[in-house]
């Protein structure tokens, strides 16, 4: 196996770890409150499904995107670990990025649509 597959292979394994974490870890909250502020059943699925598929397809584009063009057959073993963490560099940076857009538009749609005490 050449040690660029080997370097993706992990990084695709984190990612998904990573993935599922953040999704597992922000769901449920963000479906309590999407059903608060909406109390549209279909608005708050589509804004569930929305937030996933975003966060899946800019997690594995940055993994795409990432270069390990500098692995050579025989490397060392911290060279696959640089190399796996520079990839990963890229995915938790565009992750950030999504997910402060993304709250930006909760707290836009919180103010616009919140019900009135």
């Amino acid at each position: 196996m050449s040690p660029h597959s080997i370097v993706f292979l992990a990084s695709l394994v984190v990612v998904i770890v990573v993935i599922a974490f953040v999704h597992r870890l922000l769901r449920p909250s963000l479906r309590g409150l999407l059903e608060d502020v909406t109390g549209l059943p279909a608005a708050t699925e589509f804004y569930l499904r929305t937030f996933a598929v975003v966060v899946v397809f800019v997690a594995i584009a940055a993994l795409l995107g990432a270069n390990h063009a500098d692995l050579k057959d025989g490397a060392h073993f911290m060279e696959y670990v640089w190399s796996i963490a520079g990839g990963l560099q890229d995915v938790f940076h565009n992750m950030m990025v999504v997910l402060l857009v993304y709250v930006g538009l909760i707290t836009v749609l919180m103010a616009a649509l919140r019900r009135k005490h």
